[in-house]
């Protein structure tokens, strides 16, 4: 170790962050050591993200109330370069990588531009991956990895930079078992090497295996503050409840008995992916009203491409559908549909929560209210009432469903007129769960619906779900 165990390296003073017509932090304190792992816990909309893109540059010096100290001293970050030359290196829980770049340009982005020698390059980032034990290829397109495969590049991009403060923001949530393993071995080689890691997570699984204390926030405050050691059975009710404000008996609902008849029937679901690969081959399956119906699979086994073929995503003339074969039947209620694309599963009341909420669940820049009401205007449905070309939108109705969509799955927000890129993940997959079930389906397609939400929530949409 290089530091004195009994000296942070890192220490967040009464940070104050307030934002129009909410204050999203309140005199929040973090310290963390030199070769030491700290949780920060919280329900979504906590202020665990604030506190780290104040920490990380992104809310500048003078935005916030507080201190940062690095060493003991005091750091006043212009930007995310101020906070990177300090030391300080975040892997963000939604995914900021360039599609057409490679894995080995992602990790030299912060050099560019100058003269290179790409050889070199990548001969070096290959061996630093390596090292790592990713199983990434320095040449590879980025836009080619599947959604885990990029959490990876991110991590790798951290790392590549020396950083000795590193904050992870649920990084294992698009990961599979093996990759979480290789993630946790780096994570303790890390803390063996004396540098400071806060580690942002809703999986207590994460949290008994990693922690060495867990700092809780609620509501924008310090709510707890505990060290690992004790039985789980001791400390995680403790935990949930500091999280929450309230005890939670029974994180699982009891299931539905009332199984009834079949809505929806798929055989010999097929699919190619360009150029020319067989993605699926031949799936078959029914399912019924009052039944949850769970498709289980390593990453990359297809199921997202069984959900965006059912849905029509494969199948349109946009980016996404381009080069894509899809064959099979579907019935719903027994009559055989040809869903083209989306806008026909959505007539059929079909709907789908996509597995990446930033790239095809939500628009970023517009407003809470829009995105729930986007995809009632093509369902004709929530107070829209349909008429030929033209959509008559009644107000009221549509205000009522936002309003009660709102409350039902507890979207903490400034105002529905807010940005929805201005929401922790967390509650923006609420809004993605209110927008479809504005639109009043019988069929559901939940890819990861719970993708980084906290314990709180999950029961909720878990008993939303029953």
């Amino acid at each position: 170790m290089t530091q004195d165990q009994n000296f942070p390296l890192l220490e967040l003073r009464k940070i104050t962050k307030v934002f129009p017509g909410t204050k999203a932090l309140d005199e929040v304190s973090l310290a963390v050591h030199a070769g030491e792992v700290v949780s920060l816990l919280g329900e979504n909309g906590a202020g665990k993200s604030t506190l780290m893109k104040i920490l990380s540059g992104v809310w500048p010096a003078g935005s916030f109330e507080g201190e940062i100290l690095i060493h003991g001293q005091p750091k006043a970050f212009e930007d995310t370069r101020g906070a990177f030359a300090s030391g300080i290196a975040m892997i963000h829980q939604e995914l900021s990588v360039f599609p057409e770049l490679s894995v080995a340009e992602h990790l030299e982005l912060d050099r560019l531009p100058r003269m290179i020698r790409w050889d070199e390059v990548h001969a070096r980032c290959q061996k630093f991956l390596d090292t790592l034990g990713l199983g990434l290829q320095s040449h590879t397109r980025v836009g080619d990895l599947p959604v885990g495969g990029r959490q990876l590049v991110e991590i790798a991009r951290a790392l590549y930079r020396d950083a000795r403060i590193l904050v992870f923001d649920e990084p294992t949530s698009a990961l599979t078992d093996q990759e979480v393993i290789r993630l946790y071995g780096i994570i303790d080689r890390l803390r063996a090497e004396g540098r400071a890691i806060i580690y942002i997570t809703h999986r207590m699984d994460e949290v008994f295996r990693l922690s060495d204390r867990m700092v809780i926030l609620r509501d924008g405050r310090n709510a707890g503050e505990l060290k690992a050691g004790r039985p789980r059975s001791e400390l995680e009710p403790t935990i949930i409840s500091s999280m929450v404000g309230r005890s939670i008996e029974d994180i699982y609902p009891p299931k539905n008995d009332r199984i009834g008849a079949e809505l929806l029937r798929v055989e010999g679901l097929s699919m190619i992916k360009p150029p020319h690969r067989l993605k699926l081959k031949d799936v078959s399956f029914s399912l019924r009203a009052g039944e949850v119906l769970g498709l289980a699979g390593l990453l990359g086994a297809g199921r997202s491409e069984i959900f965006e073929s059912l849905f029509g995503v494969l199948q349109g003339s946009g980016p996404r559908g381009e080069g894509y074969q899809v064959s099979g039947r579907a019935f719903i209620k027994g009559i055989e549909r040809n869903i083209a694309v989306p806008s026909d599963a959505i007539g059929a009341r079909m709907a789908f929560v996509s597995e990446d909420r930033k790239a095809s669940g939500i628009v970023l820049g517009q407003s809470i209210r829009h995105n729930m009401v986007l995809p009632s205007l093509v369902a004709g449905r929530a107070g829209i009432s349909k008429g030929g070309l033209l959509s008559f939108v009644s107000r009221s109705a549509e205000e009522d469903n936002v309003q009660k969509w709102g409350r039902e799955l507890r979207v903490k927000c400034a105002s529905y007129d807010q940005p929805v890129g201005q929401l922790s993940g967390g509650n923006q997959q609420k809004v993605i769960l209110a927008k479809w079930m504005m639109t009043e389906p019988e069929i559901l397609f939940l890819d990861e619906p719970t993708r980084g939400i906290d314990v709180g929530a999950k029961v909720e949409i878990y008993q939303w779900i029953q």
